[in-house]
């Protein structure tokens, strides 16, 4: 509620404050929140390398979004080594979970060849899958 100002005044640390609570007691969505706000300096300095190491202890527990977000930290060499290779698994994992963003990223990687033999047609396969979910009716 304090991350989007939602009957409360907007306040970023408060928020921080409350998902590391949170986080500490192993719940992976405030691990995955705590990570974004650290990746994008919301409430704390910006510190690409503590957004991994909250992303990675939700991406364990088998959190989609975290899962993604380790694989896009990977692939752009945010608070890790830059690695294909383990960009692809983290979005492939978050990807079979039905996770369009990791969908489209895991297809982007096949269309390139990074960490994967370049193959467009298993590119087209996860796009249409990303495609899909984003046309259906929630």
């Amino acid at each position: 509620m304090y991350e989007k100002g939602r009957g409360v005044p907007q306040d970023f640390a408060q928020a921080v404050a409350c998902y590391r609570k949170a986080a500490e007691q192993g719940y992976a969505r405030a691990q995955t929140n705590l990570g974004w706000m650290y990746e994008n300096g919301r409430g704390v300095p910006q510190d690409y390398e503590q957004a991994v190491v909250y992303y990675r202890k939700a991406a364990e527990q088998g959190n989609a979004r975290a899962q993604n977000n380790l694989g896009w930290s990977y692939k752009n060499g945010h608070g890790v080594a830059q690695d294909d290779t383990q960009a692809v698994g983290w979005f492939r994992k978050a990807a079979e979970q039905e996770d369009t963003l990791a969908q489209n990223n895991l297809g982007i990687m096949y269309r390139d060849g990074r960490g994967v033999e370049q193959d467009d047609a298993q590119a087209v396969v996860w796009f249409r899958k990303a495609a899909a979910h984003r046309a259906s009716p929630k």
